[in-house]
């Protein structure tokens, strides 16, 4: 008879790993499936960013700011290691839609809504520091604003919200494809494919945290009543980011571009070498999973930013791009970028206890979103120990970036500086194990492609769940971009070699 869970989770995405975490850190029993990597759908395809969201108040989205704001604020305590403060600047130019004085405004109401406790507040640049800005046309804006936010590694945080769960005693896995759901005396029984096995997996309650097949799911889900609950309707939104290289002199701010027709273009440097454009906002007809970056989305963000950037770049300029479909509530706007980027919890007891559907939702509020499902299962019944996660560190989070930057120094010499570097930031405290697994075993320093010993792959395999280079180089880090195709192709290597002995 297999085991009976308090909770079944089904998505390994941002949501689904809040939900874990703060569950068995409640006091239940928690199993997770996620049917392939973790966050390897809109959860590593969004703009990066831990942030209030600016363009929302207008509008009116007072509540969702606010939340995001604060939980930015926690963020940047419990995982110091993953959320960095990142400066915006925000040209105010002639043509642009939004007037002046609403932007000031609204910045004014963005510091308001935050608190401030962590972060500066937003200003103006001088007509100096106005002319400093490299590449900035000048003449193109009136005025230069400036104001904080965040920005993070999306999948990262992801992985260190589900290893943060297991660590306190989660089932958690990637690579179960949950097949079917049906309520059986009671509890809700659940066939899962894993790894090539299957597996029965029952619990008293479940939640849905499919992101944009939440309502595919439902419909694999069959009541006491032999019927599949209704699901919510759900606007499928594609944001769509390019990268290109860091032009010299290098410019460490973030720019928020207002462009002529409406929307809101970022410009984020990342990992000291390349820019970030995006994102945009384009109803999805298609399957999730079968999602990219058009060639008129690729020109759409280049148009924009050559628009305020002297820097004639072009297609051929690209060297990566991404995209994600949001799975946002459909709330009747027509335009996607007015879509409500809030989130919805939806309670249904179909013959069992409760299922809990979450639609929409943002990669910064989902500790809160978390709380939330939790305060809903309180409701229908579930016993729960009190809130906890506002205040503890995320797995990887107990030291501060003073004390990261001398864990970096202080490392084994087998490891090259630059490599320590990236791992304090990457896995925060438990590099320590990694510099102790090196110790114990020398030879795992080797490196198999440039900057990456075998450690960090071991690692990442064995303790990260990382069964293919692909997880590993675009989630468990980024290195597939400063990797030349023989440095991928020797991860790959490593990768499928242990893949046949396993």
């Amino acid at each position: 008879m297999s085991r009976i869970f308090d909770l079944l989770v089904i998505g390994g995405g941002i949501n689904g790993a809040a939900v874990a975490r703060d569950a068995v850190g409640r006091g239940l029993t928690v199993y997770l499936a996620e049917a392939g990597d973790y966050a390897h759908a809109t959860s590593s395809a969004s703009s990066k960013l831990i942030h209030g969201g600016i363009r929302y108040l207008e509008q009116y989205e007072f509540r969702l700011v606010r939340e995001s704001l604060r939980e930015r604020e926690v963020l940047m305590r419990t995982a110091p290691h993953l959320v960095f403060p990142l400066e915006f600047l925000l040209p105010i130019t002639a043509d642009q839609p939004r007037p002046a004085w609403m932007v000031h405004i609204g910045l004014r109401l963005y510091d308001f809504l935050s608190g401030r406790r962590l972060l500066g507040r937003s200003g103006r640049l001088s007509r100096a520091a106005m002319a400093a800005i490299p590449r900035f046309r000048k003449g193109r804006a009136r005025a230069v604003m400036h104001y904080p936010d965040c920005w993070t590694d999306d999948a990262r945080l992801t992985l260190e919200t589900l290893l943060d769960a297991r660590s306190r005693g989660a089932d958690i896995g990637n690579y179960r494809r949950v097949t079917s759901v049906a309520v059986v005396d009671g509890l809700y029984t659940a066939e899962v494919e894993s790894h090539g096995a299957q597996e029965t997996v029952r619990a008293r309650s479940l939640v849905n945290a499919a992101g944009p097949w939440a309502a595919r799911l439902l419909g694999t889900v069959t009541g006491a009543d032999g019927q599949h609950p209704a699901a919510r309707g759900l606007k499928l939104v594609r944001g769509s980011h390019v990268v290109i290289p860091m032009p010299e002199p290098q410019e460490t701010r973030a720019f928020t571009l207002q462009n002529t027709d409406g929307r809101v273009v970022f410009v984020l440097p990342w990992l000291g070498r390349f820019l970030i454009l995006g994102t945009t906002d384009v109803v999805h007809q298609g399957d999730p999973a079968s999602v990219q970056c058009t060639d008129a989305e690729r020109d759409y963000l280049l148009a924009c930013y050559r628009d305020f950037f002297d820097h004639a770049v072009g297609p051929d300029d690209v060297v990566w791009t991404w995209s994600g479909v949001r799975p946002l509530v459909d709330d009747g706007s027509a335009n996607p970028s007015e879509v409500t980027r809030d989130y919805v919890i939806d309670l249904k007891q179909p013959g069992a206890g409760p299922l809990v559907t979450i639609y929409g939702g943002k990669l910064t509020t989902h500790r809160k979103l978390g709380e939330h499902v939790m305060d809903t299962l309180a409701q229908a019944g579930i016993a729960l120990g009190p809130s906890w996660t506002e205040h503890a560190p995320l797995h990887g989070g107990q030291l501060d970036r003073a004390q990261l930057a001398v864990l970096a120094e202080t490392g084994p010499d087998l490891i090259a500086p630059a490599v320590r570097q990236r791992w304090v930031f990457t896995y925060g405290d438990v590099t320590r194990d990694l510099y102790a697994r090196v110790l114990a075993e020398p030879a795992l320093a080797v490196e198999v492609a440039p900057g990456l010993p075998e450690v960090e792959l071991l690692h990442a395999a064995t303790v990260e769940d990382a069964v293919t280079a692909e997880d590993f180089l675009y989630r468990r880090t980024k290195t597939f971009i400063v990797l030349d195709d023989a440095g991928r192709t020797a991860v790959a290597a490593w990768f499928a070699a242990r893949n046949r002995r396993a």
